[in-house]
């Protein structure tokens, strides 16, 4: 760490307030201390198949949920690989830099893109997502991001997957700012995958993609037109269920994963959830008294992190580092042609009310000196 922190507040690295990675606790940090253990061993098999259970109850799922090692991005590409085929039609809604991106992804595997895009700051609605789907013949997936965290919107994710498998689309989730962060009800919302990476509300460091996926994904799977090997979905999920991995697995970071599973499952999924939602609303009262101004459009606010724009005159860069020599809290500028009119504060994962005050009074001495 380049700076001092010295407000108690802000102990055990909670002066991470960037959308991710986030702060770790320091249980999940030891954990990531054990001895290594045989790959294919009996020990091993009972760590898998322990996290295959807590992350379905976290998913609210009885499907299949595994996880790979790679980031969160990476499951845009495990996704249209083991579902799609060159040449399917796609909707992909865009609403900021990561559906962008998704978007981006699914026209280099070939496939023919219909984007749903709004000005960066608002929500997409179902209506937009049907309206799109209507224009296109014989939609393969309706590819969601689920929670935009380059400008802290949510999209109604149950309401876009109710119209896509309306018109027998698979509902494709870039869930990774949103899963463990917000409701996320995979068995009755009909998602078909959803990917989420475990540096955000996991609450460990980065280098794991977790999918949750349906069993009509699995079963589609064996159709796709996509040569793959280490993103193959039917050799994972049955690793998952038997807990003989197909590859060597980061050992380490399903360690991390297992105790973070635990801390969520003692604090409830129901709390938690509204734990970060409650962190969120009061984050963003307290910016507006200050006199700024949020990124987000009313109703579309993120419960996982904030997006807020710096007073007038100054950058978003220029505002985090003043932020920075105040008091050593780390928040994110935006991102993509946003880059310099947002500010991202996270309240995702191990997050709690004391490093959100010290963010704030350290906002206010910066807005105040102005």
């Amino acid at each position: 760490m380049s700076v001092r922190v010295t407000d108690p507040r802000l102990t055990d690295g909670r002066w991470l307030r960037i959308p991710g990675p986030t702060p770790v606790p320091p249980a999940v940090l030891q954990a990531m201390t054990q001895p290594m253990i045989p790959h294919r061993g009996a020990e091993m098999r009972e760590l898998v198949h322990r996290l295959r259970v807590r992350l379905q109850e976290v998913h609210r799922t009885d499907g299949d949920v595994m996880v790979w090692s790679g980031s969160g991005s990476s499951g845009w590409e495990a996704a249209i690989q083991n579902t799609c085929r060159p040449g399917d039609n796609v909707v992909v809604t865009v609403c900021g830099d990561f559906g962008r991106r998704f978007a981006t992804v699914a026209e280099r595997f070939g496939l023919r893109v219909t984007r749903v895009e709004v000005p960066w700051g608002e929500s997409i609605s179902a209506d937009q997502v049907a309206e799109a789907i209507g224009t296109v013949d014989n939609v393969r997936a309706v590819l969601v991001t689920h929670n935009e965290t380059s400008t802290g919107v949510t999209n109604p994710l149950p309401e876009i997957a109710r119209v896509a498998r309306q018109a027998g689309a698979l509902v494709i989730v870039d869930a990774v700012s949103s899963a463990a962060a917000m409701p996320l009800e995979v068995d009755a919302w009909d998602l078909d995958w959803v990917i989420s990476g475990s540096q955000k509300a996991w609450m460990c460091p980065p280098g794991l993609m977790i999918s949750a996926v349906s069993e009509r994904a699995l079963q589609v799977s064996t159709e796709s037109g996509f040569e793959r090997f280490f993103w193959d979905v039917t050799k994972m999920a049955e690793g998952f269920r038997t807990g003989q991995l197909p590859t060597t697995p980061a050992i380490s970071l399903l360690w991390a994963l297992d105790v973070a599973l635990e801390m969520m499952l003692d604090e409830g999924v129901e709390r938690m959830w509204q734990r970060q939602a409650d962190l969120g609303a009061w984050l963003r009262e307290r910016l507006t008294e200050l006199g700024l101004t949020l990124y987000a459009e009313p109703g579309a606010a993120s419960a996982s992190l904030t997006a807020v724009r710096p007073p007038a005159g100054m950058s978003a860069s220029e505002l985090r580092e003043r932020i920075r020599d105040d008091s050593g809290i780390e928040v994110a500028i935006g991102q993509g042609s946003e880059a310099e009119a947002v500010i991202r504060i996270g309240h995702m994962g191990w997050t709690h009310q004391p490093e959100l005050e010290a963010t704030v009074d350290s906002i206010a001495r910066v807005v105040h000196t102005l």
